[in-house]
Formats: C-alpha cells, structure tokens, sequence
C-alpha cells in the first residue's frame, strides 16, 4: 500500500516536473534551431542530434510521461477538453501550455498532492491523514481552474486597458490612407500586449482564407471583453453596409472614452459606500474603546466600591 502510494506519488511528481521543464526550455530549443537552420551551409563537423538538445529529464522521461499523457487524453471525457480548451484560450495559453499539458499537470496535482499530504500526516492518525488528504484533494481539483481564470480576467483586464489608444492608432492610420487590414498590421508592429496578440491571430486567420467579419466575430467571443464585442459589432456592420471604415473608428473611439469616464466615475461613486464596512470593522471599534474605554472603567471602580 504504501510502496504503491510512494510510486505513483514519484510518477506524478516526476510528471509535473517534466511539463515544466519543457514548458521552460521550449522556448530555447526553437530559437537554437531556427538560428542553426540560418547558418550559412558550409562544410562543419558533426553536430550532436537534435534529441540531445533537449533536457536530461526530459529524455530520461519523455516517452514514460509521453504515454502517460496519452492515456489521460484517452479516458478524458470530450466536455472536460472542450473546458480546458475555453480556460486556455481565454488566458492567452501562458507559459505555452496546450490542453494535453494542462491536464496532465493538473491530475499531476490531484494526485500527488493529497497522496503527498497523507504520507507525511497519516503516519500519526490515519483519520486525520484522510481528513487532510480529502480537504487537500478538493483543493487540487479547484485551484488549477481558479489560477487559470485569475489569469484569464487579468488578461481582459489589459485587453480593456490597451483598448482605446489601439483605437486611436487604428483612427489615425486609416486616415492617413491605409485600409483595415493595412492599419491593423501597423497597430501590431507598434504595440505589444494581449490586444495586439489577439489582432495577430485575426490577421493570420484572415491571410489563411477566413473572412474579415467571421475573424472579428470570433475575437469578440474569444475575449469576452464587452467594449471589444461593440468595436467588432460596428466593424462588421460597417463591412457590410460599405460605410466608411474611419468614421466608425473615431465615433467608437471616442464612445469607448466616454463609456470609461463614465465607469470610473461609478467606481467614484462607490468608493464612500465600500469604505463603511472596514470603517465599521475596524475603525469604529476603535474609536469607542478610546472614548468610552475611561468612562466604562470608572463606573466600573465606583460600583465595586458600592459594594
């Protein structure tokens, strides 16, 4: 029972740590290979294969884990993926990670956390051991979608941040002559974060043959961000109605500046309304012990002298 334990603690110990590691020197490997492939052909000597390249652990391990994965694909129901596929690409896909990866390094956690946890309690109190193990357990089953959907909403929350000078340099560039496409091409070489990530994709499903008006419908649900899903919707309509592209650009522009004003003077409003709780909690108390805290311990001295 517990050799079993040790062994599938170590296996997925061993699995979370290789998904890491070639998350972290995925990266290194490409670039290395991609800047041997633009040498000049010149007569050199043998070069190690490209399996040598990648990490000790990872050959050491690779082909265990390899099938590993494979059978937690395999016994993985269809609407698990579908999930584990919307959670990723709502959170940019970070540190690489592919839905294969994802779920074999959160059934790493569910594993080896709680097995983790009553191998080192459970040799005391085995009840309590179990009691721990299954509170652990429900933990590793939640935190991986909770650190994903953090990120996810980090991420909108830049996208919504980046949003209106995107638009602005969108504005000036299709006034300056360029079209749509021209304009969103040069607003990604400029810029640099999620938004200009996701106008990237768009502009690559648009090159491979996808239409303009399907590729920006499908950015807007991809977000999720509501100021986004208006800038594609007028987009769009603007496509099929043959209204000029600039127009639309300074009135959604100029909207979506409005609209945040308008939010941030809300949050304003807020603002006095959220600071009674703490103020209540943790001010108010204060403040009655010092000026009642006296008076209490004086009627308190005198009644014991009453008596």
């Amino acid at each position: 029972m517990v050799i079993s334990a040790v062994i599938l603690t170590f296996v997925s110990i061993a699995g979370l740590v290789y998904f890491i590691s070639v998350t972290w020197f995925e990266g290194a490997v490409q670039v290395r290979r991609r800047l041997e492939r633009l040498k000049p052909a010149v007569a050199s000597p043998a070069t190690e294969p490209a399996d040598l390249e990648s990490p000790l652990f990872v050959r050491l391990f690779g082909p265990l884990l390899a099938k590993f994965s494979g059978l937690i694909m395999k016994y993985t129901p269809v609407n698990i993926n579908n999930q584990a596929e919307r959670l990723l690409e709502s959170a940019g896909y970070p540190w690489n990670l592919r839905v294969k990866d994802y779920l074999v390094i959160k059934m790493t956690v569910i594993l080896a956390t709680p097995l983790s946890v009553y191998l080192t309690t459970g040799a005391a109190n085995r009840q309590m051991g179990l009691f721990y193990a299954g509170a652990t357990l429900i933990l590793a089953m939640l935190i991986p979608d909770f650190v994903l959907k953090r990120l996810a909403v980090f991420r909108r929350q830049q996208i919504i941040t980046a949003l209106p000078d995107a638009l602005d340099l969108l504005t000036v560039s299709v006034e300056a002559g360029l079209g749509f496409d021209q304009a969103l091409l040069k607003m990604t070489e400029k810029t640099k974060g999620p938004l200009t990530e996701e106008f990237k994709r768009v502009l690559n499903e648009m090159r491979i043959g996808k239409i303009r008006r399907d590729a920006l419908r499908e950015l807007s649900i991809r977000t999720g961000v509501e100021d986004l899903q208006t800038f594609t919707a007028a987009i769009i309509q603007a496509d099929q109605l043959g209204v000029g592209i600039g127009n639309v650009l300074r009135i959604q522009s100029r909207q979506l500046r409005e609209s945040r004003r308008l939010k941030a003077e809300e949050r304003a409003q807020k603002a006095p309304v959220k600071m009674l709780i703490p103020m209540i909690i943790f001010i108010f108390p204060c403040l009655f012990i010092i000026l009642l805290g006296p008076g209490v311990l004086q009627l308190i001295d005198n009644f014991t002298k009453l008596k």
